[in-house]
């Protein structure tokens, strides 16, 4: 976990006056390995919304994840010791740099095997992991040969697992027989289950799901967290068991803020209690911009790249979790690292992390870089994985096409007009909340926004209209303003619409909520 960004931050600008003990050694010749896991979002969003200890789960899915990454760069280092040693390992990512080796292929090629035949046993194929390698005589890492490895490794995933030296191996390796299984309560896949009580809660888990629960007790009593061997630890590898510990032999960084209710993980019906008017939860994806163009610019710099991975991977981590902690407790993490965050909570207390977090990470990456984001709504008992896919889709579909957006409440937003805009939904809240405003204004402004982004040029003449006949005084003035004359508001109108809609009790109509 990276404590000072701006040590990362200083590498990452190329001062090589930092104390070089800081920064892992890059020979001048040597190996580099790069692993990278697949399907860790459907693998990690599996468990049910409305099971007991769903959030338990989602932290503990998150965490192994990281757990296996680091576990299976440890095994790279292992296979080819001595010399090797992890350069950096973020986001279910990681990149080892070793000595010439003159059979490196077929270490690599061994281990690969073995976690292939590992992950198609223990997960069922769920979580897939590549490793790659490519040489360098340069002093530089190899980039581009990486890059082509691992797009050529990706063609065959657990290839290790399926075929043997004689071809195709047996179909059971293909499908799974189903004998006695049935669905898991906790996360609704087909799986040898039995009973488990929680609390007053009994339900059908499976092995992952039982393993979760504990794992993620576990976590929340470590804050910082790293993994310890145990006979009997709760996540394992190739053979060797881990358990978690306040110390131990690896470091994982993760984001330790849970909220709490009563003294345990608050589940997500008590969340959603928790915001304001509509009791909606918000599903919030973030994504760094243009950050395989930053590498890029790197050129395989090893020292510089160090710092660029560092300072996203401590702020997508340490920072996130500095700022949940001290000033939004009832946002849950699903994870963040890497260059990446999915978070889950109130949904208006969503949106005002997100503008926190706007400001703060341009501060960490000294303005140098940007993010987008976007918000999904979700009724508490929603599927995690359903919600996450339109929240998903906010962010790659409308907020990343024109970046340094956020897509939320049915409008694409610019971060420089964002601050204005919410401070104006409040206000329009307000309004609404004291019954200055009535829901009927707000739904026919909803309307009259949607017929303007059709090119109904009519908006402004019957839009003057319903201000003049159905607000007066203070209302009437701020709304002119606002929408009509000089109408800074009016391109997201449908949005404050929406916010001042939700801030209140009633059930609003608008398909778009």
């Amino acid at each position: 976990m990276l404590r000072h960004p701006e040590t990362a931050l200083a590498a990452w600008k190329g001062r090589r006056e930092l104390p070089r003990e800081l920064v892992p050694e890059w020979p001048s010749r040597g190996v580099a390995i790069e692993g990278d896991f697949s399907g860790i979002q459907r693998f990690v969003l599996r468990p049910v919304p409305g099971a007991g200890g769903a959030a338990r789960r989602l932290r503990a899915r998150s965490f192994r994840v990281l757990a296996l990454t680091r576990l299976a760069a440890a095994k790279v280092q292992e296979r080819l010791a001595p010399g090797a040693h992890l350069f950096y390992s973020a986001g279910g990512r990681f990149l080892v740099v070793s000595q010439p080796n003159a059979d490196w292929r077929e270490r690599l090629g061994s281990l690969q095997n073995e976690l292939d035949e590992f992950l198609l046993t223990e997960y069922r194929g769920e979580l897939v992991f590549h490793i790659a390698g490519a040489e360098f005589g340069d002093g530089r890492i190899p980039v581009a040969q990486l890059r082509e490895a691992m797009a050529l490794r990706k063609l065959t995933p657990l290839v290790g697992a399926l075929q043997g030296t004689g071809g195709w191996r047996s179909i059971d390796r293909f499908a799974f027989s189903g004998a006695g299984e049935r669905r898991c309560q906790g996360c609704g896949s087909t799986a040898m289950v039995r009973e488990e009580r929680d609390e007053d809660e009994i339900e059908l888990l499976c092995k992952t799901c039982i393993d979760d629960r504990e794992l993620g007790k576990e976590l929340l009593a470590h804050p910082v967290a790293a993994l310890g061997r145990s006979a009997n630890g709760p996540v394992s590898l190739l053979g060797e068991r881990w358990r978690i510990a306040a110390s131990g032999e690896l470091k994982i960084p993760v984001i330790a803020h849970a909220p709490l209710e009563k003294g345990r993980p608050a589940d997500f019906d008590q969340l959603a209690e928790r915001a304001t008017g509509r009791k909606y939860l918000g599903y919030l994806r973030v994504d760094a911009d243009r950050i395989g163009e930053e590498f890029r610019k790197l050129e395989g710099d090893a020292y510089r790249t160090w710092g660029l991975s560092h300072l996203l991977d401590g702020a997508f981590s340490a920072s996130v979790d500095n700022l949940l902690r001290t000033r939004f407790r009832n946002l849950y993490s699903v994870y963040g690292g890497g260059d990446d965050l999915f978070l889950i909570g109130p949904w208006n207390e969503v949106l005002c992390f997100a503008l926190a977090w706007r400001g703060e990470f341009r501060e960490l990456s000294d303005n140098k870089l940007k993010f987008s984001a976007g918000m999904a709504l979700a009724k508490p008992r929603q599927h995690i994985l359903t919600k996450s896919d339109e929240a998903e889709s906010a962010l790659d579909d409308h907020a990343k096409k024109p970046r340094d957006s956020i897509r939320a409440l049915g409008d694409t937003i610019a971060w420089s007009e964002f601050e204005e805009i919410y401070a104006g939904a409040r206000h329009l809240a307000a309004l609404h909340g004291t019954g200055m405003i009535k829901s009927a204004f707000l739904h026919d402004v909803v309307y009259l926004h949607d017929r303007y982004k059709c090119g109904d040029e009519r908006w402004h003449s019957r839009l003057f209209y319903q201000i003049e006949r159905n607000l007066s005084g203070q209302a009437r003035e701020w709304a002119k303003s606002a929408f009509l004359a000089p109408g800074r508001f009016w391109k997201n109108a449908g949005s404050m619409m929406r916010y001042a809609m939700l801030c209140s009790r009633e059930a609003p109509a608008d398909p778009a909520i």
